[in-house]
C-alpha cells in the first residue's frame, strides 16, 4: 500500500558519498561492464532523487531508460515498469522499437528484453532505472533477474529503488534480493536518514536563510533525518522562524496517516491506543490497556494487518512500534483530551501493577508511567513517580530524561504544599543533571534557584562555590564576562574557610578574571590557590589551580612550565568529571604549545575531544573545542579537516556560544572558498545569535569584526570592510582572536577603493588621506601581548608586511612587486597558505602591470599561487590567476610525470635530460626546474644546453615544439637521433 510520502521528491543534501558510489557505477558502465545498483530505504528517504541526480551525470549519449511500479490493487499489469521505461525507448527521433509487452507473459519474453537491451547496449550505454521495485510484480522481477545475470562485457547498468519496510520476509521481494546479491557486479545499497547537520543543511536551503537551532532540534527530533518529512514541517513557515507552530501542518497530516486509513476500525483504534503508550508494546500489554475496547483475540491479527501495512514493525523481542516516530505523534493528535486522558490513565495503572519489591523498576518504564500521570493530570502520582524516574533516568544515562522530569518536579511542588521535598534539594537535583547533561541554560536556572534558597551568612563556602559556577555557565552563555565584583565577593566568602577547597577554586578563578580584565594576575595568589588546593586534595579545585597557575606561568614567558601545569590541570578535570575545567585547562596547555593558528593546535584540540568523547563528557563540550579546532585547521590551510570539526560541533548541538564559533569559522571558509552567499549568511546566523555586547564580543574570543571585514572585502564591499575591520582594532579591552588580521584587512579595503578610483579615473585624494591617517594611529598590526612563541611572532611579522604593502597598492606605490613576492615568502615561513596564496595574486598583478609579463618571476608566483588555490579550493584566487595568465600568455600546465624510456618525448636523450624537457614544455623557469628536480640552476643551464645541441632548436621555445611533435621555428639543423 502506498505509504505518506510518496509525491515529490526532496531536495539532494548530504548525499555525497552515496552519490559518488553511484556515479562511479554509472562510469563502470560506460567503460562497458554491466553493473547493477539497488537502493533501499524508507519512504521519502531520497532514494528517486539520489538516482536522479546521478543520472545527470551519465554522458549525453547514453540512453536511460527509467519506469516505475505502481501500486495497484484491483488489476494486474504484467511487466507495467518495464512497459513506462520502455515507452521512453525514443532518442533522437529515432524509434527503438522494444519487444511487444501487450498481453500476458510469455517465456521468450525474458530473452527477447534482454537481447533488445544488448543490441541498444552495443551503440551507447543503456542505464535502465527503476523506481519502486516493491510494487513490481512477480513478472519484471524475472525479467530484470535473467538481464542482471547476463552477460558482464556490456556497457548496460540496472538501477532501482525500493522501500525498506516492504521487503517482507520471506515474500517474494525478499528472495529475489536475496538471490541477485549473489550475482557479480551487483550491490544493494542502503540509504539512510539525515543527520542533524544535514537536516540542518536542507532546512536552511528550504528557508532560504541559516534555519535557528531550536527549529532544527524539533524539526530533527520530530522527523528522525528523513528528508520529505523535514520539507513538509516546514511548508508555509516564516524565513526566521524559531519554532514549529503546533499541531501538524495538514499535508504532513494527510500524507503521514494515508496508510492508517486504509486500516480496519479495530486496527485504527488499538494503534491510536498504541502511539498514546509512547513506547514499542508487546500485544499483551495492548491487550490488558486496551480492556473491552478491542477483543482480546483480535489484537494479534490487527497488528498484523498494521505491520502488512507498513504502518507498524514487529521487533525482534515480539514488541510493535511504528515505522516512524512521527505516525505516533500524528495519530496521538488525533483523540480529544478525554479520551487522552483515559488512555493515559490506563497505561499508568497497567505499568505501576507490573512493579513489585523484589525487582528493580525498568527505567524506561518509570519514566513512561510518571509521563502516563502527568498526562492523565494526576498531579501527585506524577510528581512522585517523576521523582523515581528521573533518579533511574540518571542513574542509567538518560540525562535528557533526567532534566525534564526534575523541572516538572519543581512545577508539580508548587501544588502539592504537603510535600516532604524542600524546594533546594529538587533545585540541588536538577543542577546535577544538567551538569551532567551538560544543559548549560537549565543549570545556570538551578544555580540562580538555589543562591535564592541559601543564606550567604550560614553557608558562605557552598554561596562561594556556586557563584564561581554561575560565572562560568554566565561566561559559557555569552550573558556575562567573568565579572571581577561577582569573583571578589566569592573570594570574600570563602574566606570564612581559608583552608577550603571552596577557597582555593575562588582564588584560582580570581587569578583568572583578573588576566581578562586586564588586571594584575598575581603569582602569589596562584601559588596561594594551588598550595590550598592541594592541601585540600579536591580535584575540582586542583584543576582550576593549576589553570590558573598556568595563565599566570605562560603570561610570564615560562612556556614549558605553563604546558605542564595546564596539562596537569586537565587530568585533575577529568578526574572530578567537570569538563567546563577540562576545556579551560585544555586551552591554556594549547596556548603555552603556540598559537591557535597552527597545525599543532588543532591536533591538540582533537586529540582532547576525543579524550572527552572516551569519557562520555556532555556533547556541548565536545562541540565547543570541535568548534576551535575547525578554526584552527582552516588557518593553517587544512580546510577539509576544519569541515569534518563543523561537522561534530553541528552534530552535538553546540550551544549558543559555540554555534556562534562554528558559523563564523563556516563564513571563513566560505568566502575563502568564493561561496560569498553562504558565508553572509552564516555571517547574519552568527550576529542572531550573539547577545552579547561588542566588548564581550571581542573578550569572548569571538571573531565578529575580522570574519565580518573578511566577507564584506570578498564580496567587494569594502566601503563596509573598513568599518568593520576598524570597530574590531579600536574596541576595548584585549585583542581578539583574529586581531592580527584586522590593520592587513583595513588596509586592504582601502586599496580595494584607491585601485577602483584609479580604474574609473577618480580622484584618491581621501583615501591617501585615510591610508596616512591609519598607519598614523596604528604603526604596526594588533598582536598578543609578549610571551609568545618564536613561531607565532613570524605569522605576526607577515602580516607587518602585508599590512605595510596594502598601504603601498593604496599609493600605488612603484617597486611593489618585490613586497609582495617577500609578502608571500613570509606567509610561506607563517604556515599561513591562505594569506600566502592572496600575496601570490597581488604580487603578478604588480609585476604585469609594471610590463614584466616574460619575467621569469612573474610565472612561479602565478604557478605557485595556482597551486596553492588549486590545494586550498580557493575559487577567488585560482579564477583571478587563471585570467592574469590568459592575458600574459603565461603557462600554466601541470609538468608531466617522468616518462618510461619507450615513451620517450625525443629519442636520444638521458634520463635527466627528459626530466628538464617535460618543465620545458611546461614553460618552468630555470629556477622552477631546479627547484622542482632538486638541482641547482647552473646544472639546469648546463642540460638545456646539451638539449639545445641534440635537437638542433634555437631556443627553449622551439625545443618546447620540437618536443610536442609541431615544426619548430628555428632554421638550424634538427638532428633528433643525435647522441
Amino acid at each position: 500500500m502506498a505509504t505518506p510520502w510518496d509525491a515529490g521528491g526532496p531536495e539532494l543534501v548530504g548525499r555525497e558519498a552515496d552519490l559518488a558510489q553511484l556515479t562511479d557505477v554509472i562510469s563502470g558502465v560506460c567503460a562497458g561492464t554491466a553493473r547493477t545498483f539497488i537502493v533501499a530505504g524508507d519512504a521519502g528517504v531520497g532514494k528517486s532523487a539520489l538516482v536522479s541526480r546521478a543520472c545527470a551525470s551519465a554522458p549525453p549519449e547514453a540512453l536511460i531508460l527509467r519506469g516505475g511500479a505502481l501500486p495497484l490493487a484491483s488489476v494486474d499489469v504484467p511487466f507495467l515498469a518495464l512497459r513506462s521505461a520502455f515507452r521512453a525507448a525514443a532518442s533522437g527521433g529515432q524509434a527503438l522499437l522494444p519487444p511487444d509487452m501487450s498481453g500476458d507473459a510469455r517465456p521468450d519474453l525474458l530473452v527477447q528484453i534482454d537481447e533488445w537491451l544488448t543490441g541498444q547496449s552495443r551503440l551507447r550505454p543503456v542505464f535502465l532505472v527503476i523506481d519502486d521495485l516493491h510494487w513490481a510484480d512477480q513478472s519484471t522481477l524475472d525479467v530484470l533477474m535473467y538481464v542482471l545475470a547476463g552477460p558482464s562485457d556490456r556497457p548496460l547498468g540496472v538501477i532501482g529503488t525500493v522501500r525498506s519496510n516492504e521487503i517482507r520476509q520471506g515474500g517474494g521481494l525478499h528472495q529475489w534480493l536475496t538471490d541477485i546479491r549473489r550475482l557479480p557486479r551487483v550491490r544493494v545499497h542502503p540509504l539512510g536518514p539525515l543527520d542533524r547537520p544535514d537536516t540542518e543543511a536542507q532546512l536552511s536551503g528550504l528557508l532560504g536563510v541559516p534555519a535557528h537551532q531550536s527549529l532544527v532540534n524539533e524539526v530533527f527530533t520530530r522527523s528522525a533525518g528523513n528528508p520529505y518529512l523535514n520539507l513538509l514541517l516546514v511548508t508555509g513557515l516564516e524565513a526566521g522562524a524559531r519554532n514549529l507552530p503546533p499541531g501538524f501542518p495538514p499535508d504532513l497530516k494527510s500524507a503521514v496517516l494515508r496508510s492508517w486509513r486504509g486500516l480496519s476500525a479495530g486496527a485504527r483504534e488499538l494503534t491510536q491506543i498504541m502511539a498514546l503508550g509512547g513506547r514499542a508494546a508487546a500485544a499483551m500489554e495492548l491487550s490488558a490497556v486496551a480492556g473491552s475496547a478491542v477483543e482480546a483475540d483480535g489484537v494479534r491479527p490487527l497488528l498484523r494487518s498494521a505491520v502488512e501495512s507498513g504502518l507498524v514493525d514487529l521487533a525482534p523481542d515480539g514488541t510493535y512500534w511504528f515505522h516512524h516516530p512521527i505516525i505516533a505523534e500524528a495519530l496521538e493528535q488525533g483523540l480529544d483530551a478525554g479520551e487522552r486522558r483515559r488512555w493515559h490513565s490506563a497505561f499508568a495503572t497497567f505499568y505501576e501493577r507490573q512493579f513489585d519489591d523484589d525487582t528493580p523498576p525498568e527505567a524506561g518504564l518509570v519514566v513512561s508511567l510518571a509521563d502516563h500521570y502527568y498526562a492523565a493530570g494526576r498531579t501527585a502520582d506524577a510528581y512522585r513517580w517523576s521523582l523515581t524516574a528521573a533518579g533511574l533516568a540518571s542513574a542509567n544515562g538518560a540525562l535528557s530524561d533526567a532534566v525534564r522530569l526534575l523541572r516538572r518536579s519543581l512545577q508539580l511542588r508548587d501544588a502539592l504544599p504537603s510535600e516532604m521535598e524542600r524546594p533546594r534539594e529538587l533545585w540541588n537535583r536538577l543542577r546535577a543533571a544538567a551538569r551532567e547533561a551538560g544543559a548549560l541554560l537549565t543549570e545556570l536556572e538551578a544555580i540562580d534557584g538555589l543562591l535564592a534558597c541559601i543564606d550567604a551568612t550560614a553557608e558562605p563556602l557552598e554561596v562561594s562555590h556556586l557563584m564561581v559556577r554561575r560565572m562560568h555557565l554566565q561566561f559559557s552563555t555569552g550573558q556575562t564576562f567573568l565579572p571581577m565584583a561577582d569573583i571578589r565577593e566569592a573570594v570574600r566568602l570563602s574566606a570564612a574557610a581559608p583552608d577550603s577547597w571552596q577557597h582555593a577554586l575562588a582564588l584560582a578563578e580570581l587569578v583568572h578574571a583578573s588576566m581578562w580584565h586586564d588586571e594584575p594576575a598575581h603569582e602569589a595568589q596562584s601559588r596561594q590557590a594551588l598550595a590550598l588546593a592541594r592541601e585540600a586534595g579536591n580535584h575540582l579545585a586542583l584543576s582550576y589551580a593549576l589553570t590558573a597557575a598556568a595563565i599566570v606561568a605562560n603570561l610570564a614567558s615560562r612556556s614549558a612550565e605553563s604546558r605542564n601545569l595546564a596539562a596537569e590541570g586537565a587530568l585533575e578535570a577529568v578526574q572530578a568529571r567537570d569538563f567546563w575545567a577540562y576545556v579551560h585547562a585544555t586551552y591554556w596547555t594549547a596556548n603555552a604549545q603556540g598559537p591557535w593558528t597552527s597545525e599543532e593546535y588543532a591536533v591538540l584540540l582533537r586529540r582532547a575531544r576525543q579524550v572527552m568523547m572516551e569519557q562520555g563528557a556532555p556533547h556541548t563540550y565536545i562541540a565547543k573545542i570541535a568548534a576551535d579546532e575547525a578554526a584552527s585547521y582552516l588557518a593553517v590551510g587544512e580546510w577539509r579537516q576544519c569541515r569534518a570539526a563543523l561537522r561534530i560541533a553541528l552534530s552535538f548541538d553546540p550551544g549558543p556560544m559555540g554555534e556562534v564559533s562554528v558559523r563564523l569559522t563556516a563564513a571563513r571558509l566560505a568566502q575563502l572558498q568564493g561561496r560569498n552567499v553562504d558565508a553572509g549568511i552564516h555571517l547574519d546566523r552568527a550576529d542572531e545569535l550573539n547577545h552579547v555586547n561588542q566588548e564581550n564580543s571581542a573578550r569572548l574570543n569571538l571573531d565578529f569584526d575580522a570574519v565580518r571585514a573578511e566577507v564584506l572585502v570578498a564580496a567587494g564591499r569594502p566601503k563596509l570592510a573598513f568599518a568593520a575591520a576598524m570597530a574590531g582594532a579600536t574596541a576595548p579591552g584585549p585583542p581578539p582572536t583574529m586581531c592580527e588580521w584586522l590593520l592587513p584587512l583595513a588596509a586592504r579595503a582601502l586599496a580595494d577603493q584607491a585601485q577602483l578610483a584609479r580604474d574609473v579615473g577618480h580622484p584618491t585624494v581621501e583615501l591617501l588621506v585615510a591610508a596616512k591617517e591609519l598607519e598614523e594611529r596604528f604603526p604596526g598590526v594588533l598582536h598578543e601581548p609578549p610571551g609568545q612563541s618564536a613561531f607565532y611572532f613570524r605569522q605576526v611579522a607577515a602580516f607587518e608586511l602585508l599590512y605595510s604593502t596594502e598601504l603601498g597598492r593604496v599609493r600605488n606605490q612603484p617597486g611593489s612587486a618585490a613586497a609582495w613576492a617577500q609578502t608571500a615568502d613570509a606567509f610561506r615561513t607563517a604556515h599561513l597558505p591562505w594569506e600566502e596564496a592572496y600575496a601570490c595574486r597581488r604580487g603578478v598583478e604588480a609585476l604585469l602591470l609594471q610590463g614584466h609579463h616574460r619575467s621569469p618571476k612573474a610565472a612561479e608566483l602565478l604557478r605557485r599561487g595556482l597551486t596553492l588555490a588549486a590545494d586550498l579550493e580557493a575559487a577567488p584566487i585560482r579564477v583571478a590567476l587563471e585570467r592574469l595568465a590568459a592575458q600574459a600568455r603565461i603557462p600554466v600546465a601541470p609538468v608531466t610525470p617522468g616518462r618510461q624510456p619507450h615513451e620517450a618525448r625525443l629519442p636520444g636523450l638521458t634520463p635527466r635530460e627528459q626530466d628538464i624537457l617535460e618543465h620545458v614544455m611546461a614553460g618552468r623557469t630555470y629556477g622552477e626546474i631546479a627547484r622542482g628536480l632538486m638541482i641547482s640552476e647552473k646544472t639546469v643551464s648546463s642540460h638545456i644546453s646539451n638539449l639545445l645541441r641534440k635537437t638542433g632548436a634555437a631556443n627553449r621555445v622551439d625545443l618546447a615544439r620540437l618536443a610536442s611533435g609541431e615544426k619548430p621555428v628555428s632554421h638550424g639543423r634538427i638532428t633528433r637521433g643525435s647522441a
